[in-house]
């Protein structure tokens, strides 16, 4: 069988008909169902045949991209997967079973079973706690070289990364190392540096956040947005392709984007595409890892970080390398300072 990119295989299964008859289709439906309807001696044969393929898949996608199995996965997979015959799906898989995790066809497939759902200013209380406790010090302690460096570890479309440039630059304001205008777009001081870099596994979000164009939708990106966050935003008008009717949309401006980057950065790699960091954000995405793999990504964040640099973790995760690292407590939950144990 000829490789097919996954992206098409996708857009077959949105646009194939709900209703298709067939054993490949009934499968799916009652597969990973707690309530299924009694099925056939064939029917029960091509479950198991689905599942043993669907978790060769997935030992795959842990293998590559550190995602754990588990039902949210699996289902996700199912929908994916399931207008493709058996044969058809067993071939691909074993084809994909000999490809890196650079392949189109891998990207394609993580691009869809990862979540991009984000929005600005998430979590106020880890906002006001890193505008207060985390980057006073951080900041007085970069005096003497005057550079000041963000890396966000799993930045999605983007949302978080400006939160991170935006509130830098406030910081460093209110540090007086920048002033602000009367627009309020902050300008630092000469000899300062800002840089804020983000990363992804997903070029598709990679895209949206290197555009910075965000749509002012009810449950979209400007959520619960304070009002102080306004003053980095400007209305655009966009071509009616790129546009969805009676939205208004909004692009970051130009001071803030000026100190952004992005980049694609798997986090399975153990070596960091980034180091000296003052501030490391990797929230949101280790859930989904086990603790070998957080054990292992931990570790190569403690090498992106600078001595007295500071780590945030979702504040359900568990830091597995303490030994590299000072635990602080504050209303927005822990941030973890990197000690000068070498890793």
């Amino acid at each position: 069988m000829s490789k097919k990119d996954i992206s098409d295989l996708i857009s077959q299964m949105h646009s194939a008909v709900q209703s298709a008859k067939g054993s490949t289709a009934a499968l799916s439906n009652n597969m990973l169902s707690p309530a299924a309807a009694p099925i056939s001696a064939q029917q029960r044969s091509e479950r198991a045949t689905q599942l043993e393929i669907v978790n060769q898949l997935m030992l795959g996608v842990e293998s590559r991209f550190g995602i754990k199995p588990g039902t949210l996965v699996e289902r996700k997979l199912v929908r994916i997967l399931k207008e493709m015959p058996i044969s058809v799906l067993r071939d691909w898989v074993n084809s994909m079973g000999t490809c890196s995790s650079e392949h189109p066809e891998w990207q394609s497939l993580v691009e869809n079973l990862t979540v991009h759902e984000t929005y600005f200013c998430r979590d106020p209380d880890l906002m006001e706690m890193l505008g207060k406790e985390i980057l006073p010090n951080l900041i007085a302690a970069r005096e003497k070289n005057r550079q000041f460096q963000v890396w966000s570890g799993a930045s999605s479309t983007g949302e978080e990364v400006y939160d991170l440039a935006f509130m830098c630059l406030r910081g460093l304001e209110k540090a007086g190392k920048a002033r602000q205008q009367a627009d309020g777009q902050v300008i630092l001081d000469p000899g300062w540096s800002l840089f804020v870099m983000g990363s992804d596994v997903s070029n598709q979000a990679l895209r949206t956040a290197r555009e910075g164009v965000y749509g002012e939708l009810g449950m979209g990106s400007f959520r619960n947005l304070p009002a102080h966050w306004k003053a980095m935003f400007q209305e655009v008008s966009l071509a009616p392709s790129n546009a969805m009717p009676g939205v208004r949309y909004h692009k970051v401006r130009d001071w803030v984007k000026n100190c952004v980057r992005f980049e694609r950065f798997n986090l399975m790699n153990s070596r960091p595409p980034v180091q000296g960091m003052d501030l490391v954000f990797c929230r949101n995405v280790l859930i989904y890892f086990d603790d070998t793999v957080k054990k292992a990504v931990q570790t190569m964040l403690a090498r992106s970080l600078s001595p007295g640099g500071v780590l945030v973790m979702g504040a359900s995760v568990q830091m597995l390398v303490p030994e590299y690292f000072e635990q602080r407590l504050g209303n927005g939950g822990p941030w973890y300072v990197r000690n000068g144990v070498a890793v």
